[in-house]
């Protein structure tokens, strides 16, 4: 029983760190479009740009691990 629990929750997380991933993957493109456009300030955007790389890689880590979770 508890395992079904354990699996079920690592189900959801998978599935919540998922919808993160693709959330910050849409907001990563609408700033690298809006830095090739010019319609913004160049040093904000890169800056943002850089923690979204940061949180998508440690997303990724963080799914891999789920995986890995749910797996063994």
């Amino acid at each position: 029983m508890d395992f079904e629990k354990d699996s079920e929750v690592l189900r959801q997380a998978l599935y919540e760190t998922d919808q993160r991933i693709k959330k910050l993957e849409e907001h990563k493109e609408s700033l690298s479009k809006q830095l090739r456009d010019n319609t913004v300030d160049d040093a904000t955007i890169e800056e943002t740009l850089r923690r979204l790389e940061r949180n998508l890689d440690n997303l990724h880590k963080k799914y891999a691990l789920i995986i890995k979770e749910l797996e063994g």
